[in-house]
């Protein structure tokens, strides 16, 4: 068993050795990004210029794709040039309550620029946070321009860019969504057994 010990000595020695007199990374390049900066990307994905290119590959990026804003992220390598291109697909907010700013998946995102903030659907309510069924809502009425969606334990309540929709829930706003579709007014209330319109 020891000569396996020693084979597998001399294997990470290779690697390592390879590695090391392997071609660098010459350039750098990242696209796809909108809240997070170049250097975030690169400093979550651990590639710096000068990194030997066999140790940058998609495992390098494992915290990256941890990070709340990124969904999914790719690298390709390109052999002549020495350029290392990265590509990420980031999460989008959506919708904030003044504190907390949530992506449509739910995921809380940080650090969110502040002239992004007044874009998002404003998110009030008391009793049992509704948060999921909120953002629910807020993805299936988007558009119809959500501006504001407040929720209580009886429902919710979503400002629209023209009108106003009440429904005690998700569920039955899908379940009337034709009734929804065909009718206009000031205020649309949805409820389990139908529509009911108020023009004034």
């Amino acid at each position: 068993m020891r000569w396996l010990f020693y084979i597998l000595i001399l294997a990470v020695f290779t690697v390592l050795l390879g590695s090391r007199l392997y071609p660098e990374a010459k350039r750098l390049e990242v696209s796809g990004n909108q809240f997070l900066t170049n250097t975030e990307v690169l400093k979550l994905a651990g590639v710096k210029q000068g990194h030997p290119l066999l140790w940058i590959n998609p495992w390098t990026l494992r915290k990256l794709v941890r990070s709340p804003w990124i969904t999914r992220a790719e690298i390709l390598r390109n052999w002549p040039e020495r350029l290392i291109y990265i590509k990420v697909w980031e999460r989008q907010p959506v919708a904030t309550d003044g504190i907390n700013v949530w992506a449509k998946d739910g995921t809380t995102l940080s650090n969110v620029p502040t002239e992004v903030l007044p874009e998002l659907v404003q998110v009030t309510g008391w009793g049992e946070a509704r948060i999921n069924e909120s953002l629910d809502l807020i993805q299936l009425l988007a558009d119809y321009e959500p501006k504001v969606l407040s929720y209580t334990p009886e429902g919710f309540e979503i400002q629209l860019a023209r009108t106003v929709v009440l429904t005690p829930s998700v569920q039955d706003l899908k379940n009337q969504w034709s009734g929804f579709l065909s009718h206009t007014g000031n205020r649309i209330s949805v409820y389990a057994w139908g529509v009911s319109i108020d023009n004034e």
